[in-house]
């Protein structure tokens, strides 16, 4: 029982070692070399490769790398012929209709890195040309886990910038419930994290904004509006990412009260869009969000002048009543201004009849 036990113990290992380079060893290439066997392996992969039998070729000779006790020469000669063996191979399955699985395969196959990580680039484009996008996403990621700072990033911020939109742009639904835009913030998220000198990152934050407003999540989507601003300034969203910020604000009051810092800094926002922006399309959108805010100012003291009125505090609520009636003119709002002016002249009344 237990030589039986060691036996499959064995054969597993066996196994596991022909099968670590991450897909299956082609028939007749052994599963080790001796020191002795270099040299004959080296001249049959060499007509392998010749033969067109690229995969032969990368497979013998990434066991003759394995073996001990190599010359200089030796093993330089086979670490060539490696290289050149993987470059054809790489160059085979990169062709169309190819299955990526078996250039992500070489990840495994403990290749030279600029090799390697050209393999796992082609495979992921594969991946995306397939309509893979996920799968696509996942290889990026492992490359840069794998292989960081490799030679192959601006291809990769590319195309990590091309699923990341291609998802976004997507209305179909996957598992009935699940919508395919809402795979793009984490790929997005990626790309702007990791690959902040991609030229179409400032449409990756603008995207980003655009999801998480539609998320209701008015917190995160003044965030990427801010860092495109921040890290984009001479972009062409700016001026719209600018305008959104303080729209975005006033979204995100919902209470009747209001935030009185977060108008004040509304007000400031679009007060000064409306002032540097003077011909720009979306002036009238910011124009209406400053009426909208002026308003909700005036509301505000209003209803902080009531109350100063109600526990007789006469100057709190004459300074309030005061700026409710500023505010409501310079918003336009005629019946605002009116309910301002009566509640500042009861509050005058009240004062001088109590004085006598």
């Amino acid at each position: 029982m237990t030589s039986t036990r060691t036996l499959s113990s064995l054969l597993a290992l066996l196994a596991l070692l022909a099968g670590s380079c991450g897909s299956a060893r082609p028939s007749g290439i052994p599963v080790r070399y001796d020191t002795a066997d270099v040299p004959a392996a080296v001249e049959q992969a060499r007509a392998e490769l010749a033969g067109g039998e690229s995969e032969n070729a990368m497979w013998r000779m990434r066991i003759a790398s394995e073996a001990s006790g190599l010359t200089p020469e030796v093993r330089a000669e086979v670490q060539t012929l490696l290289e050149r063996s993987a470059e054809t191979r790489i160059t085979e399955l990169s062709a169309p209709g190819s299955d990526p699985g078996d250039l992500e395969d070489m990840l495994d196959f403990e290749l030279p890195r600029q090799i390697a990580v050209t393999a796992g680039m082609r495979a992921a484009q594969l991946l995306f040309e397939e309509g893979e996008r996920r799968k696509s996403y996942r290889l990026l990621k492992r490359l840069d886990n794998q292989y960081p700072h490799h030679h192959e990033r601006p291809a990769a911020g590319r195309l990590l910038a091309e699923i990341g939109f291609d998802f976004a742009g997507d209305p179909g639904r996957y598992g009935f419930f699940f919508t395919f835009r809402g795979l793009a913030p984490e790929v997005l998220e990626y790309l702007v994290l990791n690959y902040p000198t991609e030229p179409r990152g400032d449409r990756a934050y603008w995207t980003l904004a655009e999801i998480y407003e539609e998320d209701l999540d008015h917190a995160l989507a003044i965030e990427k509006h801010e860092d495109l601003t921040l890290w984009y300034p001479a972009s062409d969203y700016v001026p719209a990412s600018e305008a959104r910020i303080p729209h975005l604000r006033l979204a995100a009051l919902g209470s009747p009260e209001y935030d009185r810092y977060e108008l004040d800094k509304t007000r400031a926002e679009l007060e000064e869009w409306v002032s540097g922006h003077p011909r720009n399309e979306l002036r009238p959108e910011v124009e209406t969000d400053l009426v909208d805010c002026l308003q909700r100012l005036a509301d505000s003291d209003l209803l902080i002048a009531r109350f100063y009125d109600k526990v007789k505090n006469s100057e709190g609520a004459e300074y309030h009543a005061r700026r409710a009636l500023e505010e409501a003119k310079d918003g336009g709002n005629e019946a605002q201004a009116a309910e301002a002016e009566r509640l500042l002249a009861s509050i005058l009344s009240e004062r001088e009849a109590g004085s006598q």
